[in-house]
């Protein structure tokens, strides 16, 4: 969870969080109303926009 507030807080870049470990927390975290499931999601759409940005660089 560390990670996912630091990615957050803009102290850790997207590429340093992986996949994996994405699918855990969410495996981990499934109440959509806690605060953990939010991190969860903020964090994987702050990853999803920059990949999609580093995508669009490409095309």
């Amino acid at each position: 969870m560390n990670q996912l507030q630091a990615l957050i807080q803009g102290k850790i870049s997207p590429q340093a969080i992986s996949v994996d470990f994405l699918i855990e927390m969410a495996e981990r975290y499934p109440d959509p109303n806690s605060i953990e499931y939010k991190l969860v999601e903020l964090a994987v759409n702050i990853i999803m926009a920059k990949t999609l940005d580093k995508a669009l660089k490409y095309i």
